[in-house]
């Protein structure tokens, strides 16, 4: 009989985690064993360390948008196509692989198990016994919680994107095994996570920063958590018995192999969601904050945070992010997530693929006049490396700066106190993986209380210290709201906040209207397309319209002969620098000749009539007349792809469950004996 072995030893550990100065140093492998790895919490951290890399090199860093969350929601969509990079995120699964997300599967696995080995060895250790009896944390108890926590993070990773799997086999020979319902993983997690968050150190104390697991983040992974335990989801209707006694409400039909449902319960892990993302939030949040002032000239508190991102600083407003290190390539953000670039040998580091793309509707219709968070989220120009120009991104079919239309802007290589590492390839922009932030932590124990209803003025009190901060006063703040819709006043104020941060998606599911969010942004979209194509301009509700054709002209800001990376502009008669947060970052490469590197765009709000006096006068000043809006309805590629990019699942599935999971790999079936199988349309060979 063939056995699976899925013990993994620790006895070895000649790995570098990359990117922390903490590493084991032993030349004879030999000598690595327990007793050596375990003899001070400083040695523990370091054997546990190379767990963290396996989960920032082959699981964020490997999937980080290939997980495809941030490429299909009401908001954001992925405008490479065809392709099977985002057909999960389309909710397309019978369109994916059955190994497609193997890798991620397995890194998981592996940095799942290399943390509770580590944690079980700790756990015997006479000296963390000793301490753990005791009310205070200390570093054994630290190092420990932090095992338990990664072992927690990645089996809850686990099960958000792969849905029921096989559960407690880690460190194990084992013969056979069988899926776990992702309920009884769930309680497991909450239970470990519950059980250790007291023996943590909250973030600033002991030493432990961001890029480490604090007390102040397993109080919001607790509360998120029990949040997307206590929401709606996809469930498996083809295996009699999987959930045992769990009783659901459902929503829509049961196509035979998976229905939308809430769990009766729901309210039981709400009020646990809003017990401990409170503490993250306010009483044991140590040193996170949300960042509320801004001394910079531009005086944009929102875009500070990501300016300190981009900067390669830990921000005040992080809880947990991933470590990475400039001219190492194993920072993802800049390349897949990043603003858009090219892909030129003069200059690669500004190689950067840009998968998220905001869509059209969104990019105008999105947020309302005055909130700060619009132009440093969304961006519809990039970095052309060959000439060391701005360049306008196309609409339609593309990726980099060769289409797609607006970008993500939050990450950008051009910003950034020091932007430029000499000779740095792509991939290398050491820009953290940022797992969660204050805001996010804020705004989803609003969304609890708004579910729970035991605080609406404290749920509307979160979303207000949020819209301050964007808005800058609180001319924008809401009142007087409950029950569905206060709640959807927390959805959408995550919207504006999260863009492109992975989050959208997640709410959509969680708020049982997926499939209403999706045919709306379908049915704005297709709008918008008739719109251009009879009047050769739309008008949104925002007042902001989108024409078929728009003007550019490269000039030089303020008179200077350098590239300009611009900040935030509210004078909408200098096309240079509004929308603002844009422009390029002079690289001074020798290939980079041209005087003139800012791009002035007009007509990207407003209509100007191409047959218009203004229009001739534009090109009488050097402007350009370029094609924008009209490859919506005239470009069949680029209808093609709008079409299926957004959400084209809920096409013939309007009244059936969103299916979003990834297939568990094909080794996981084959070797299960038929008692493990992909669900949801997604592939069993």
């Amino acid at each position: 009989m063939k056995k699976i072995i899925i013990y993994i030893s620790i006895a070895l550990l000649p790995f570098l985690f990359t990117g922390c100065n903490d590493y084991l140093d032993v030349t004879n492998e030999g000598q690595a064993d327990d007793n050596f790895v375990m003899s001070t919490p400083n040695e523990a951290f370091k054997a546990l360390s190379w767990a963290y890399a396996e989960y920032r090199t082959n699981a964020v860093h490997g999937g980080n948008y290939n997980w495809q969350d941030p490429l299909g929601s009401d908001a954001e969509y992925m405008s490479e196509y065809p392709t099977a990079n985002n057909v999960i995120a389309r909710v397309q699964p019978t369109a994916t692989t059955i190994n497609a997300g193997a890798g991620l599967y397995n890194s998981l696995n592996i940095a799942l198990a290399r943390a509770a080995r580590i944690a079980d060895l700790i756990a015997e250790k006479p000296e963390y016994k000793t301490e753990a009896a005791g009310g205070t944390p200390t570093a054994w108890t630290q190092v420990y919680g932090e095992a338990k926590t990664l072992w927690a993070y990645c089996a809850w990773e686990l099960v958000r994107h792969f849905g029921d799997v096989p559960f407690g086999y880690e460190n194990k020979i084992v013969d056979s095994y069988e899926l776990t319902s992702r309920f009884v993983i769930i309680d497991k997690i909450l239970e470990e996570l519950k059980a250790v968050e007291g023996k943590m150190y909250v973030l600033g104390q002991g030493g432990i920063t961001t890029e480490r697991l604090s007390r102040t983040y397993v109080n919001a992974l607790i509360g998120e958590i029990a949040l997307h335990a206590g929401g709606w989801q996809t469930i498996r209707t083809d295996m009699q018995g999987l959930y045992g006694n769990v009783q659901f409400e459902e929503k829509g039909t049961n196509d035979g192999t998976c229905v939308y449902a809430r769990r009766k319960d729901y309210l039981d892990y709400i009020r646990v969601a809003e017990q401990y993302l409170n503490a993250a939030v306010n009483t044991q949040k140590g040193t996170a904050t949300l960042i509320t002032t801004d001394t910079r000239a531009a005086n944009n508190p929102f875009q500070k945070y990501f300016q300190d991102i981009n900067s390669r600083r830990k921000s005040p407003e992080t809880l947990f992010e991933i470590g990475t290190v400039a001219g190492i390539g194993n920072a993802e953000y800049g390349y897949s997530m990043g603003r858009p670039g090219s892909n030129s040998s003069v200059m690669a580091y500004l190689n950067t693929f840009a998968a998220i793309r905001i869509i059209p509707s969104f990019f105008y219709n999105g947020y309302e006049v005055g909130d700060k968070r619009r132009d440093p989220s969304m961006v519809v120009t990039g970095s052309n490396a060959a000439t060391g120009q701005e360049n306008l991104i196309p609409l339609g079919v593309g990726t980099r700066i060769g289409g797609g239309g607006p970008s993500t802007n939050k990450w950008d290589k051009n910003r950034g106190d020091v932007p430029l590492y000499p000779n740095a390839a792509n991939r290398s922009s050491g820009i953290n993986y940022v797992i969660m932030r204050m805001a996010d932590a804020m705004l989803m124990l609003a969304e609890a209380k708004a579910i729970s209803g035991s605080d609406n003025a404290g749920a509307i009190a979160l979303v207000n210290q949020i819209r301050t901060r964007a808005f800058g006063n609180a001319s924008k703040n809401i009142t007087g709201l409950s029950g569905e819709a206060l709640l959807n006043a927390v959805y959408n104020e995550r919207k504006l906040e999260l863009l492109g941060e992975g989050d959208i998606r997640w709410d959509m599911i969680r708020s049982g209207k997926f499939n209403e969010r999706a045919i709306a942004v379908r049915q704005e979209m297709a709008s918008m397309a008739a719109g251009l194509q009879a009047n050769g301009y739309y008008t949104f509700p925002s007042g902001r319209t989108i024409s078929n054709y728009v003007w550019t002209k490269y000039v030089q800001v303020g008179g200077s002969a350098t590239a300009v990376v611009t900040q935030e502009s509210t004078n909408e008669n200098d096309p240079a620098l509004y929308p603002g947060w844009r422009g390029i970052f002079n690289w001074g490469a020798t290939a980079h000749t041209a005087t003139s590197k800012n791009l002035a765009i007009k007509g990207l709000y407003n209509y100007i009539d191409p047959a218009s006096a203004e229009a001739t006068a534009l090109k009488a000043d050097g402007y350009t007349q370029v094609e924008w809006g009209r490859k919506v309805w005239n470009d069949a590629n680029a209808k093609a792809m709008l079409n299926a990019a957004i959400l084209d699942g809920v096409v013939g599935r309007e009244n059936a469950a969103p299916r979003y999971f990834h297939a568990m790999p094909l080794t996981v079936i084959d070797q299960s004996k038929g008692t493990v199988t992909n669900g949801y349309g997604l592939p069993n060979k």
